[in-house]
C-alpha cells in the first residue's frame, strides 16, 4: 500500500493525484494537505494511512449513545408465565394454553411479532398490551406472525407499549400433539 501512494503521489507531480482526488470529492483539502506533508517529512508510511483513512472511511469510531428521542428498532423476547422458559410449550391436547410474556423498561411500539412454531396447528387467543385486547377475535393461526409472513411490508402496528407495561400473548392448541415454538419481536425504542 505504501509503495501504491508514494508512486501515485510521485507519478508526474507532488500533488496532482491528490489535487485530482479532492477535485472529485474522495479526499477532503485537510487530508490532502496533512497527506501531502507526511510525505514530504519522508513518511509515507504516514501519508499512506492518512489517504486511506480519507478514502475508506477508516475505523469504526468508538461507541456512542444517542440522544433519548432517538428512535431505533430493537429486539425484544419473551418468557412463558409459569416456567420463565425462553420458548413455548403448548401441552398435547385441544384446547391446551400457554402464556407468553415480555416487558419493557422504556416505551415502545411493536413493528413485527414473530412466532416460529415446530408443527401447525396453534393458534392466537390474545395479544395483550397492558390491558388493551389487539385481537379482533380469537382463533388467528399463528402463520399470520410466522416467518413466512416477513414479507408482508406494513407494521404490525400494535398499541403503542409503554414502560413497565405487560405484553402477552396467548396461545392455544388445536391439535392432539405437543407444540413448542419460540416467540419474539422487533420494536422501535427511543434510546
Amino acid at each position: 500500500m505504501h509503495d501504491e501512494v508514494d508512486a501515485m503521489m510521485n507519478g508526474g507531480s507532488d500533488s496532482g493525484l491528490i489535487a485530482g482526488l479532492v477535485r472529485v470529492g474522495r479526499i477532503t483539502p485537510i487530508g490532502a494537505e496533512a497527506a501531502q506533508a507526511a510525505l514530504a517529512a519522508g513518511d509515507g508510511g504516514r501519508a499512506a494511512e492518512i489517504l486511506d483513512q480519507q478514502l475508506n472511511g477508516g475505523p469504526s469510531p468508538s461507541f456512542g449513545r444517542s440522544a433519548r428521542e432517538t428512535s431505533r428498532r430493537a429486539p425484544l423476547g419473551f418468557t412463558e408465565l409459569g416456567t420463565g422458559a425462553r420458548f413455548f410449550t403448548l401441552p398435547a391436547g385441544v384446547g391446551q394454553t400457554t402464556t407468553m410474556h415480555a416487558k419493557v423498561q422504556r416505551s415502545a411500539h411493536v413493528d413485527r411479532l414473530l412466532i416460529v412454531p415446530d408443527a401447525p396447528g396453534a393458534v392466537i387467543q390474545s395479544i395483550m398490551i397492558g390491558d388493551d385486547e389487539q385481537v379482533l377475535s380469537p382463533g388467528a393461526p399463528v402463520e399470520l406472525y410466522s416467518e413466512f409472513a416477513l414479507t408482508d411490508s406494513l407494521a404490525d402496528n400494535f398499541s403503542p407499549l409503554e414502560r413497565a407495561l405487560d405484553f402477552i400473548v396467548t396461545l392455544t392448541n388445536t391439535t392432539v400433539g405437543e407444540i413448542t415454538g419460540t416467540i419474539g419481536c422487533k420494536a422501535r425504542v427511543e434510546r
